[in-house]
């Protein structure tokens, strides 16, 4: 963000006025500290003052008054909310009290994404979101913007391909011609502004074989783990062309939504707050004898699968809901990803923020053979996770084809090395005993017959520890590492060794007399790192990783005994 330098006013837009509802409610998220002193001034205005007024009244001339300044104060804001432009760069002059100028360079922006909630469609109106490298956050949010405007600006700030998905009524999926805001056709400016790192990695990229050729290879590689490698090949050359387009099916979807582990998260929410509207607001009413007079005296045993199927409800609602049409595109060397059903969304990423891929399978798609692959990227999305999702499911046949269509700088390892058997002690063997003992205070303090629900708690902890020692493995190859890991949820993490920050091998007592260690690989991502780990892995295996991991063969040495 700079300064700007001066610009003619006349050259300046204002938003759309429904803006102003739009700076109302970021006005009353502002205000939303100030709320308890509302009530404040009602109950003890009357006493400083001396005088004697009505509450009600005073309530209501309080209230109108807040009212009143926050829709002021909104009007104002968008009256004094003025943006341009051009080919070089945008600028932005904002703030009622402090007069802000923002002028963010072309070169430093990321992504132009696209929100439409409810309201915004309401009027064909769109919300633009300019992330910028190394941000934290939008860097600039422009709200309520028409369809040709929105692609007016994106077309002008070199980001047309992202534009494709703007409808000229404010609907996400069709495009606005660009003769209908006034712009004429020009040659696309993205290969301008990639790095040579990046032309780099995509003539890489280009060498990639297909599935055959890859396999043909393999055969002449030894040893296990191997990533096979790269022969280059017209039909790879083809398949880096730009226009794939992939959209997620009705069935596929319910899939996804009807089977997500989330369920488990949404129940204890829904726990949590029952036992505090009944600590809080049902004081004088004795929740449990109340369920035992309706449900019996197997109230426990009814009303925890109630309650889960509630939760399973909103979680498939809510999944539907966020990934309701979900498609994902390859447009000018840019990903772009539209999803959503009340609040529809667009978002944009470039080929070189993506710095490792996830394959990741929950256990209970593990029957079906269906994954789903997210990216680590760098930047900030709307999302607060660290992990950007390329595409909610897949099968398992399909996998290897999407990441040659919209990833192919990413491939699957054929085989993996798996950490030893004798690594299950670590993995399950110790964490369950310590369980055992933990329980045995409820087996004691828990009242019959629902102490024995105390035993859950070991049984959970071996199933997790079994699956995470058998998901355990890493494989490589020329210009990647990969990692598996993960319990209930199986990973795969697939790192460009060009994209690795810092690594570390470490070993505490006992994995140094069994001979084994642990690799951490940590990235850029998010508003900060990621890091993976190859817990209790052979410890010559681990420095053989540690190694090759760097992109420069420097020298490590592997640490005599870390706590």
């Amino acid at each position: 963000m700079m300064k700007s330098n001066p610009r003619e006013k006349g050259e300046m837009k204002r938003l759309h006025p429904i803006s102003i509802l739009f700076f109302c409610a970021k006005g009353l998220k502002e205000m939303y500290g100030f709320l308890p002193i509302l009530p404040l001034i009602v109950l003890w205005g009357p006493r400083v003052t001396g005088m004697e007024v009505s509450r009600f009244w005073l309530t209501l001339v309080v209230a109108s008054l807040a009212v009143a300044l926050l829709v002021l104060t909104a009007w104002l804001r968008w009256s004094r909310f003025l943006y341009v432009a051009d080919a070089t760069a945008i600028s932005i002059e904002h703030g009622v009290w402090t007069r802000q100028n923002m002028w963010i360079q072309r070169e430093r922006i990321q992504s132009i994404d696209t929100t439409q909630n409810i309201a915004d469609r309401m009027f064909g109106l769109i919300q633009l979101r300019i992330e910028t490298a190394g941000g934290e956050k939008p860097e600039a949010v422009l709200p309520s913007l028409s369809a040709a405007e929105a692609q007016r600006i994106q077309y002008t700030l070199g980001f047309a391909g992202a534009s494709a998905g703007l409808g000229a009524g404010g609907e996400v999926g069709r495009e606005v011609p660009l003769a209908a805001v006034g712009l004429q056709p020009q040659a696309d400016s993205t290969a301008d502004r990639l790095t040579p790192e990046w032309h780099q990695a995509a003539a890489l990229e280009a060498a990639h074989s297909t599935a055959g050729l890859r396999q043909a290879a393999a055969s002449t590689v030894q040893g296990e783990g191997a990533l096979a490698p790269h022969v280059g090949s017209a039909a790879q050359g083809a398949a880096l062309e730009d226009g794939a387009s992939r959209k997620i099916s009705p069935v596929m979807l319910w899939s996804y939504a009807l089977t997500s582990y989330k369920t488990g998260f949404v129940f204890l929410i829904l726990v949590g707050i029952i036992s505090r509207l009944a600590d809080n607001w049902f004081k004088d009413i004795d929740l449990l004898d109340l369920l035992s007079t309706w449900l019996g005296s197997s109230w426990l045993l009814i009303s925890l699968p109630i309650l889960f199927l509630l939760a399973w409800a909103i979680t498939t609602l809510e999944l539907l809901n966020s990934n309701f049409g979900f498609r994902i595109q390859r447009i000018n060397g840019k990903l772009k990803v539209e999803k959503g059903l009340l609040e529809k969304k667009q978002q944009t990423i470039e080929l070189e923020r993506i710095q490792a891929l996830q394959i990741v399978q929950p256990i209970l798609h593990r029957p079906f053979g269906w994954f789903s692959v997210r990216a680590s990227i760098t930047g900030n999305l709307d999302e607060k996770e660290k992990s950007f999702v390329l595409f909610p499911i897949l099968r398992k046949s399909e996998t290897e084809a999407f990441l040659q269509e919209f990833a192919p700088a990413f491939h699957i390892p054929e085989t993996w090395n798996k950490v030893e058997r004798s690594a299950w002690m670590p993995y399950a063997g110790w964490p369950t005993l310590i369980a055992m003992i933990v329980v045995v205070p409820g087996l004691i303090w828990i009242p019959e017959p629902y102490h024995w629900f105390s035993l859950l708690l070991p049984l959970f902890v071996l199933l997790t520890g079994w699956l995470e020692h058998r998901n355990a493995g890493w494989a490589q190859g020329e210009g990647q590492l990969a990692i598996s890991g993960g319990g209930l949820e199986q990973v795969q993490v697939l790192i460009p060794k060009r994209r690795i920050q810092w690594r570390r091998m470490s070993q505490n007592r006992m994995q140094d007399r069994s001979s084994r260690a642990t690799l951490r690989i940590s990235l850029a991502a998010g508003k900060g790192e990621q890091s993976f780990k190859l817990r209790h892995a052979p410890a010559d295996a681990v420095l053989t990783l540690l190694q090759e991991a760097s992109t420069r063969q420097t020298r490590v040495r592997v640490p005599d005994r870390l706590s």
